[in-house]
Parts: structure tokens; sequence; C-alpha cells
């Protein structure tokens, strides 16, 4: 257990994230009126989780896409070429670079962590176990279950009715708030995903990024990645004084020395900014031996 620790230069990379999301939300007057933005481009997916229904999107979320391409479109099943195949692309590109730097839920989670709190856990016993959880939501509520309903002839996008914090914070929120009529029809499932999100944000002032660590599909996704894709993390074990302030920073409570390929790294780069003898890089391109 330690306090939250600062790095030099995160100011950046909170900057890079907040940019990010107005670049996917660009549309934002959707917000006061409470509709949703209809342009062409609502059917291209972004990188990072990022609600189709957020008033202010321009893209759509790959996670939510992979559910409706799953359908045919509403129609009939059909194999999502072009949702994996984006994926395939960024994964290969970026690997869990974009969790670290574009994913807009990634960069709420990071700002609820910089909160003052009394102690902070890095990690804990067992925990190791709950990171599997991320795959069993990807092949259930993202996969599984859907496809059974497109089966039935109704689409049902699991994840995304059940669980998605993103899709809560920057899409029913704003939504209901906007719109009475709205507002007067939550039901039992709205006030269930409210409790999701109230759950994350208070785990999130505890320990970095468990929505990240244990939850997210499509971070589980682009972790398949970490070990090929051109953003990596490198390690010069001859330059490592083992002082251990790399682990100390890591947000998702890896060792980067022994697990600098791990599914688990999102390349944010904290700790090569805390490393004093520059042991650690995040690179772009072919990896060394």
């Amino acid at each position: 257990m330690d306090k939250a620790k600062r790095v030099k230069g995160e100011w950046k990379r909170l900057t890079v994230q907040a940019a990010a999301f107005l670049l996917m939300n660009p549309k934002l007057h959707h917000f006061f009126f409470g509709t949703i933005e209809q342009g062409k481009t609502k059917s291209v997916c972004v990188p990072g989780l990022n609600c189709y229904s957020c008033p202010a999107a321009i893209g759509a979320c790959p996670i939510g896409s992979l559910q409706a391409s799953m359908s045919g479109g509403y129609k009939k099943p059909a194999f999502p070429f072009y949702v994996l195949g984006f994926l395939l692309l960024f994964g290969l590109t970026f690997g869990r670079w974009i969790c670290g730097w574009l994913c807009p839920f990634g960069w709420v989670q990071d700002l609820v962590y910089r909160i003052p709190f009394f102690k902070k856990f890095r990690t804990f016993r067992f925990e190791r176990y709950l990171r599997y959880l991320k795959y069993a939501v990807l092949g259930i509520l993202v996969i599984g279950l859907p496809l059974l309903s497109a089966f039935s002839g109704v689409l049902v996008p699991w994840f995304c009715k059940l669980l998605c914090p993103s899709g809560t914070l920057f899409g029913g929120i704003p939504l209901t708030l906007a719109d009475s009529k709205l507002a007067a029809q939550t039901g039992f499932l709205f006030w269930w995903k409210i409790g999701v999100l109230l759950a994350l944000f208070l785990l999130s002032l505890l320990i970095s990024r468990p929505f990240c660590r244990y939850l997210c599909p499509l971070g589980a996704i682009y972790g398949l990645f970490n070990r090929i894709a051109l953003v990596h993390l490198d390690y010069a074990p001859k330059q490592c004084v083992t002082c251990g302030k790399c682990e100390t920073v890591c947000p998702m409570g890896i060792n980067p020395k022994t697990q600098f390929r791990s599914a688990e790294c999102i390349r944010c780069g904290r700790c090569a900014r805390a490393c004093p003898t520059d042991a650690l890089h995040v690179r772009f391109g072919l990896r060394g031996k």
C-alpha cells in the first residue's frame, strides 16, 4: 500500500487523453439538447471505449460494433470482417498503448485515482486472478450472448446493456439529464449501471484503473497483441539498478522489468519516466532480439 505516486511529465499524457476524448466527441452541443450525433462517420470505429450513444460522439465503439456486426445489421448473424480487421490493425500497431493514451474511460479512471485518499493499493493478494475476468466478459457478454440473441432474431448488446461504464457516464447520464421523458422511463437496468459506475469510481480511488485491469473486453483484445505490437516497452537489464521505482509507479500493478511484454502493460510510459538510468523506453518499430 502506498500513496499515489506522481511522475514527471504525466500532465502531457493527461493532455493527450483529453485531446483524444475531444477528437472522438467534438459535437459537444448535443449534450445541451439531449440529442445524439447522427453523422455518416458514426459507422466508423474509434480505437478507445467511446460509446456510440455519447451525444457528442462522431464514431462507434469497437466493442458495440462487434456485438452489432455479429447480427448482420439486425438481420442475421454475420462474420464481423470490418470490426475484426479494425481491431487487428490497431492491435498489431499499438497494442494496449491505446488504453494508456487514447481511451476516454481510462482517462477518467486516471483522474479519479489522482484524488487524494488515505491509502492507495498497488495490488493485493489473489488480484492476478481477477484479471482473467475481462476475458470472461469478452467471451460471454461481447461474443457469446449477443451471438445467441442474434440467432433468435433479436440483437441484445449485452455488454453495453449490463456493464459498460463508459456508455453510462458519457451516454446514459447526459441523455437522461437532458430529456425528462427519458428520465421518467429509467428502470432497474439504468440504476444497475449507475451502481456499476459508482463502484468503479470508488475502486478507482483506491486502486489504479480497476475497470482496465479486471473487466474491459477491449483491453483484453488489445492485450493479446502486446507481445508483437509495433508500440512496445523496451527493457535494458544492464542499465537497471533494481531501485524498484518503475514497479511503484505502474498504474496496472505489474513489474515492468519482468513483464514488459505483458498483456497488462498499457504502454503509458510512467515506468520509463520514473527510471533513473533510462533502462526502460516506450518505442515504435520492430523489436530487437
